[in-house]
């Protein structure tokens, strides 16, 4: 069974009404962590319609809607595969990793004295911080 944490969301309909979300999300799986976007109508009282993993989408001109809103918004360019390359990446070189918290680091004191942060590892950090 999956858990599901809305890390951003974002809608253009107004409140108490009927609102369909755009929403970047955290998958918890039993075996595995997931990312990825859905689409989620929630009713006016702001209760989630659950619909098994389908909502009715009116047009592809309310999807790009919202697709153009959440890019505005700064997080509308997430990709999940991205976050597991940097993940694999990081863990290469030896970080430790906390998708819960967004925490990029050494495993002990020895490795952080020992270890040499690049750009590249920094600019992953910061993603992993932002995105997760």
């Amino acid at each position: 069974m999956a858990r599901v944490q809305i890390r951003k969301q974002t809608t253009n309909d107004p409140p108490g009404d009927w609102q369909l979300w755009l929403q970047w999300c955290r998958y918890e799986l039993d075996d595995e962590t997931q990312f990825g976007y859905r689409y989620i109508w929630t009713r006016p009282d702001g209760a989630l319609q659950a619909a098994r993993g389908q909502a009715r989408i009116p047009s592809l001109a309310v999807c790009k809607a919202l697709m153009d809103k959440a890019t505005a918004e700064g997080w509308g360019d997430r990709d999940s595969e991205k976050v597991a390359q940097t993940v694999e990446r990081l863990e290469k070189e030896g970080c430790v990793i906390s998708i819960e918290t967004g925490y990029v680091g050494w495993p002990n004191k020895e490795a952080a004295q020992a270890g040499h942060l690049t750009q590249q590892m920094i600019d992953d950090a910061r993603l992993i911080a932002d995105w997760t």
